[in-house]
């Protein structure tokens, strides 16, 4: 956390739409409906050291260079510059899509939980939403349900400039806590 010792954390908590505690000295920040407090000593979840995905994550970003978010037009994670993430699939769409239906059918009491609303679909899927993942990076979900001649499906995008605030594999870790975050809410309500 060398990093964080000497930052800025009025600058920084500006730049990417985190709350600065001056008393504390600390920065709070929310990523998927769940609020994380940056100490220079580390960040936190629940009174707890942050896993280390989540660290990851959140040291990218707050470290970035993005100023703004730009939502639109979406991107998959392939579409952006840098390594490319063949596991992305497997490791995040497929496993939402097995439970397409349950967030479909729970999404009133689910979606606020993980900072999230229903949103128009691009390709007229059964339902489609837009989560605020980081205050300046956006995920736009798209579910179709299981039919009788087709599987259920998940597709999950990425606001156009998202890589101005991660970088590629910071995305595809984004991507893994969103699944981890939406699965555990199903076990939970």
């Amino acid at each position: 956390m060398k990093a964080l010792e000497h930052a800025s954390f009025p600058d920084i908590g500006e730049r990417i739409s985190a709350l600065y505690n001056g008393e504390e000295d600390a920065l709070l920040l929310g990523m998927l409906g769940q609020e994380y407090v940056i100490r220079r000593e580390g960040i936190f979840l629940h009174g707890q050291k942050a896993p280390d995905g989540h660290v990851s994550v959140i040291l990218d970003y707050l470290f970035s260079s993005g100023t703004a978010l730009i939502a639109r037009p979406w991107r998959a994670v392939g579409d952006f510059k840098g390594a490319p993430l063949p596991d992305f699939r497997k490791k995040v769409e497929l496993p939402i899509a097995q439970y397409a239906a349950d967030i479909v059918a729970r999404a009133a009491s689910l979606l606020p939980l993980f900072d999230a609303e229903r949103a128009e679909s691009i390709i007229s899927s059964d339902m489609a939403i837009t989560v605020r993942a980081l205050p300046k990076v956006s995920l736009h979900v798209e579910l179709a349900q299981e039919t009788q001649d087709f599987p259920a499906e998940a597709w999950v995008l990425f606001s156009n400039n998202a890589d101005d605030f991660l970088s590629v594999p910071n995305l595809q870790t984004l991507g893994e806590i969103f699944k981890d975050r939406i699965l555990s809410l199903l076990r939970i309500y």
